[in-house]
Parts: C-alpha cells; sequence; structure tokens
C-alpha cells in the first residue's frame, strides 16, 4: 500500500509540472482570463477590483454612515453566479448576459442591530451602478429602511458584456 501511495505522489507531482507555463510559473484559471485577447467575447466576465464610490440616497434610520471602498467581484467567464466583497462582507448572487445582477440577502450586524442588505445592479464594460437595500431591526424593535448607491469603476482589462 506504501509503495502506491509513493507512486500516486510521484504521479501527482509530475501531472503538477506539466500544468506549469514555460516561464516556470503556475498556470492558473484566472492566467487564462487574465488579457482582452484570450477572453471569449460571447463569454459574459466581470470579474475584478473596483474602486466604489458610495452615497447614502435614501433612510428612515438614524446615524446611517457609509464610506467608498474597493468591491472585489469573482465571477467565472460565462457563469450565471457571482460574488461581491465590500467592506469585508461577502454577497453572492447571479447576473445576466446583460450584466444586471441581483444578490441574495445578506444580514451583517448584531442582535442588537440587524442589517439586511440586497444588491441590485448592472455592469457594464468599465465598471457597475448599483443599489444597495437595507431593512434594519434594532433590538427586535420596528424596522427602518435606508438605500445605498454604489457606482464602481472597473481597474485594469474592461468586462465583457455580450448583451
Amino acid at each position: 500500500m506504501r509503495h502506491l501511495s509513493v507512486s500516486l505522489a510521484i504521479a501527482f507531482s509530475v501531472a503538477l509540472a506539466a500544468c506549469s507555463s514555460d516561464d516556470g510559473a503556475p498556470s492558473t484559471p484566472a492566467d487564462a482570463g487574465s488579457g482582452a485577447d484570450a477572453r471569449d467575447p460571447t463569454l459574459l466576465y466581470v470579474a475584478g477590483q473596483y474602486p466604489t464610490a458610495v452615497t447614502l440616497t435614501q433612510s428612515t434610520c438614524q446615524g446611517i454612515q457609509v464610506a467608498s471602498m474597493t468591491t472585489t467581484v469573482t465571477h467565472e467567464a460565462g457563469a450565471t453566479a457571482l460574488s461581491l466583497r465590500h467592506a469585508g462582507v461577502m454577497y453572492g448572487g447571479t447576473i445576466e448576459r446583460d450584466g444586471a445582477f441581483l444578490t441574495e440577502p445578506q444580514s451583517v450586524g448584531s442582535a442588537a442591530e440587524t442589517h439586511r442588505l440586497t444588491i441590485s445592479g448592472r455592469f457594464s464594460t468599465t465598471g457597475f451602478d448599483a443599489t444597495v437595500t437595507a431593512e434594519v431591526t434594532r433590538n427586535a424593535g420596528p424596522v427602518c429602511t435606508y438605500s445605498v448607491s454604489w457606482i464602481g469603476t472597473k481597474t485594469g482589462e474592461p468586462n465583457v458584456i455580450p448583451g
């Protein structure tokens, strides 16, 4: 059995070496889509970093403060699932071929104050526009709401929005 384990380990090492690029750097799925010429123009692709301007647009809550931060979007070319990370919070959702997206509600905070956040918006080749809607419960009391505008500007290669 030990001989089989060593053989599998060697075979695995050989397979990994075969997957590396000529320059010695490992080949990864991210490398395959990193250049504009390498991406299929028929496949939606919006992954990347987006410095995001954030503005409170409406609020029935007291004391809501917002701040501009970078949003990181994870998305595989052609996929309908994506995730956004903003201010340390991960939002999972879906995206359409035309760039429209919607996240699942995400609750953040504590029992004393819970914010249930949902993001909807649209990606373009240069970034995204989105609205974050929030329902806030404080100490199990009445709910207040607020809305926030996000305008994200893509860094690096443009997004691919096939339509």
